[in-house]
């Protein structure tokens, strides 16, 4: 089995990552005044930060085309870590910009490389994303079925409009480091991207990533 389908969580940057999942001193309080966070571009890293997710194979199995090597991965007793995500202090209420930044490992399932979840917003608007470190691709699908990819490198802003659902990609050999900001109270439509996913998908090819439609049924192993 290629390494990269069995990644622990200690090949995600080796010292960025761990500096990214880090606790970086005590959370800040609920802000009633303007305030700065420091941002450390390597690790993706906010000091201080109000809380962090982390987001592991085995919390997105079902996203993955390649199911078979999905199994054997989880079978194998690992499960490895796929991103984290760290929230400035900022209420998630109408009015105010949540921001967050997320450090996501290299690698892939199969041949389909490291990516989020994907969502769209509750609230439908809009949102920026910048690049820190790494590189990736953003893949953008509409409610209506428009599609639209753009790299994500570092001092790249790509800015997905309302009503497009949003994934990243991680298409590097290094961890992929983002910012995004987008109005809080929005929320994240997790659940439409679960049933119907992307039109299309970002895959490892012999001459770089390839965004194609998904395989045939049946072909996800191959």
């Amino acid at each position: 089995m290629p390494a990269f389908e069995t990644a622990p969580l200690s090949r995600m940057g080796d010292a960025k990552i761990s500096d990214a999942i880090r606790d970086n001193g005590p959370s800040s309080p609920t802000p009633e005044r303007p305030f700065a966070v420091t941002l450390d571009f390597p690790s993706g890293s906010l000091t201080p930060s109000n809380r962090i997710f982390v987001r592991k194979l085995s919390d997105m199995a079902r996203l993955f085309e390649d199911q078979e090597a999905v199994t054997r991965t989880l079978g194998s007793g690992e499960d490895p870590l796929i991103y984290v995500g760290r929230y400035a202090a900022v209420p998630e209420r109408p009015g105010n910009l949540a921001f967050l930044t997320t450090t996501m490992a290299p690698g892939a399932v199969g041949s389909e490389f490291y990516m989020t979840k994907g969502h769209h917003h509750v609230q439908d608007s809009g949102e920026v994303y910048l690049g820190l470190s790494g590189e990736g691709i953003m893949v953008m699908e509409s409610r209506e079925g428009d599609f639209a990819y753009e790299a994500l490198t570092p001092s790249v802003a790509v800015y997905v409009p309302p009503r497009w659902a949003h994934r990243t990609v991680n298409t590097g050999t290094e961890p992929l480091v983002f910012l995004a900001t987008y109005f809080a109270g929005a929320g994240h439509d997790y659940g439409s991207i679960e049933r119907t996913g992307f039109s299309r998908r970002v895959y490892r090819g012999a001459s770089g990533p390839e965004v194609r439609p998904p395989l045939p049924a049946g072909g996800a192993g191959q």
